[in-house]
């Protein structure tokens, strides 16, 4: 069983991710991330911090242009689990799901799924 301490520093992870997120600010967002950290969106694996770099300065562009609407996050020990709604502009609404594991205070794996990224992809 996880401690509460445990809970506090993933909380304390995901209020920066999130900080981050809401601010477009792509530098602060890979300081989430270690070298050996894992993001697995629809299917295929993105490794270390490159890699993820790439992944969201693509997913930037892509929420740049519509509304997004997170869902209250749900923590538990080293895990966040988030739904969303995304709904670029002059298009349909798109469902959500992220996953991500903390590690000592960094996001070790992390997935994402969405048929978003079928229209607007991410490349790899």
């Amino acid at each position: 069983m996880k401690t509460d301490k445990t809970t506090e520093e993933t909380k304390k992870v995901w209020k920066h991710h999130i900080e981050a997120w809401d601010a477009g600010d792509l530098d602060e967002i890979i300081a989430d991330y270690g070298e050996d950290s894992i993001l697995i969106l629809n299917n295929t694996v993105y490794k270390g911090i490159e890699a993820v770099r790439g992944v969201f300065d693509r997913l930037f562009q892509i929420f740049s242009n519509g509304k997004n609407i997170i869902d209250p996050e749900v923590i538990e020990g080293e895990v966040i689990y988030i739904t969303w709604h995304f709904t670029p502009t002059n298009d349909d609404t798109y469902f959500g799901t992220d996953s991500f594991v903390v590690h000592k205070s960094m996001i070790k794996y992390q997935t994402i799924a969405s048929l978003l990224y079928e229209k607007y992809p991410i490349g790899s």
